[in-house]
């Protein structure tokens, strides 16, 4: 369990796969990242389209290199679900991808709080140098919180953190090359003396 200001952050279990699928996908802030008519080329996923790309490790952590989830609870109820991804980057970089269950939530510093929590256990645990998010130019709330996070937008080729098989797949993200932001956040190098 990792503790942030706001929220504490569980590991997500087999048994939270559907809460979780439906939070993203069938909930009031689905409208917020998929869907028309706000994301008419963001369609909403199916199970079987969600679960290809949260295998199974995300809810076991047997592949904590590769990627794995959390359940974000507020008052001890979950309100929200984060995740990182690694198996894609180069060495010493993260994705982050969030949502919240319920608009409630929102706007209310959870989302920047597990954020800030799960990014500072990422670089404590794996060494992770840099952390990326990648949302919908639109979704101004959501650069908002995550610039709150210590995220700024990247001017850089996604292939200086992209593995090099993957930037066909993933280069484009979720939202096309035009209207998806990449946003990176930096920690800052611990010195030796």
């Amino acid at each position: 369990m990792l503790t942030g200001n706001k929220v504490t952050l569980t590991p997500a279990e087999i048994k939270d796969k559907e809460a979780v699928y439906q939070w993203c996908f069938h909930s009031e802030t689905t409208k917020y990242h998929s869907g028309p008519p706000s994301y008419p080329n963001a369609p909403i996923a199916t199970e079987a389209e969600f679960f290809e790309d949260y295998q199974e490790y995300y809810f076991t952590g047997a592949q904590p290199q590769d990627g794995r989830g959390f359940l974000i609870l507020h008052a001890g109820e979950p309100i929200g679900f984060i995740s990182y991804s690694s198996f894609h980057l180069k060495d010493g970089i993260a994705e982050l991808d969030i949502w919240l269950n319920r608009e409630v939530h929102c706007g209310k510093g959870f989302g920047t709080d597990a954020i800030v929590t799960l990014g500072d256990h990422l670089h404590e645990t794996f060494d992770i140098q840099k952390l990326m998010m990648r949302p919908s130019r639109k979704n101004i709330p959501a650069v908002r919180s995550y610039e709150k996070a210590g995220f700024t937008q990247s001017t850089q080729d996604l292939a200086d953190y992209l593995l090099e098989e993957y930037l066909a797949l993933y280069a484009e993200g979720d939202y096309g090359a035009e209207e998806t932001v990449t946003l990176i956040k930096t920690f800052p190098s611990t010195v030796v003396s």
